[in-house]
């Protein structure tokens, strides 16, 4: 799946399982038949599937399939570990297989798309085992956590600007040297904005055809700060807006104005632009105010 990176958008299920992602259009657990002949698990979506289901981004623990009223969505049996799904899920544990995961549009608000669905990588089945659901009966449980990025599924080029990125930032200089990786968010994100920065609304315009160079900026950074790379976490800015928004000069309050912490004299905040299809949160902003140690009085 090298040519779908982390962060590809989808309309819907069907269109999913068209790129090979999942083989199923409505199951949760995609499987198949492994090289023994086993039953081997190879994605899930999260898409308020089971109400025991927790997503945490770079941690998910996982509700198995089976013993739920199609109608009700309540568990009214025991789930069984002999079930296809979840049979190809410990299979995939007990191989040490990473798992894809899809995210729908009714899962966990911080984390999913606004509409459709969305491609966030692979994930390591680290535990599974069994206990007593929300609903009262038994389900079977598993946690996954997140690869590090390095070890996502990217395409050559991907991987030679994270290395350079990774080489760059061990480089200790008074000079900020940055490499850009464009992840599917980023770009999605720069679409809805034609390229125009989202905070002084400038569009730097690169060549004879008109085309603009903008930036996807993460508001929670997604190394030290171990922000998710998800829509909400994403901006459109220019390089200059983004450098100041990464070293705290610029920061978001969480009705989403942009407070200038060095502007000379009075400045009034500025209103973050904003289009219906992108749904900036305000935790990441706080998230952002706190490992910059800014107290929002207007907050």
């Amino acid at each position: 799946m090298n040519e779908i990176l982390p962060g590809t958008h989808f309309a819907s299920r069907k269109a999913v399982k068209a790129a090979g992602l999942h083989k199923e259009e409505q199951a949760g657990i995609s499987w198949g038949l492994d090289s023994a002949g086993l039953r081997a698990a190879d994605a899930i979506v999260l898409n308020q599937g089971y109400v025991d289901d927790q997503d945490h981004w770079d941690v998910i623990v996982y509700t198995g399939v089976g013993g739920r009223d199609s109608s009700t969505k309540k568990q009214v049996r025991d789930q069984s570990w002999e079930t296809d799904g979840n049979e190809g899920l410990r299979r995939s544990e007990s191989q040490g297989n990473p798992v894809r995961v899809i995210r729908g549009h009714k899962g966990e608000k911080d984390y999913s798309p606004l509409n459709g669905y969305r491609y966030d990588g692979l994930y390591e089945i680290v535990n599974s085992w069994e206990e007593n659901g929300k609903d009262g009966f038994r389900i079977c449980r598993f946690q996954l956590r997140r690869l590090l990025e390095k070890e996502q599924e990217l395409t050559p080029l991907e991987a030679q600007l994270r290395d350079a990125w990774e080489g760059a930032a061990r480089r200790k200089t008074a000079t900020v040297s940055r490499i850009i990786r464009d992840t599917a968010v980023g770009k999605r994100v720069k679409g809805w904005y034609a390229h125009t920065c989202q905070i002084c609304r400038t569009a730097l315009p690169v060549g004879p055809d008109g085309e603009s160079y903008a930036e996807g900026a993460h508001i929670q950074s997604l190394g030290v700060g171990k922000g998710p790379d998800v829509d909400g976490n994403v901006l459109c800015l220019c390089p200059n807006c983004h450098i100041r928004l990464d070293r705290g000069a610029l920061y978001l309050t969480d009705n989403l104005h942009v407070v200038d912490r060095f502007a000379e004299g009075a400045v009034a905040p500025v209103k973050l632009r904003t289009v219906e299809a992108h749904r900036v949160l305000a935790r990441f902003a706080r998230a952002h105010r706190r490992y910059w140690n800014i107290v929002d009085e207007s907050s």
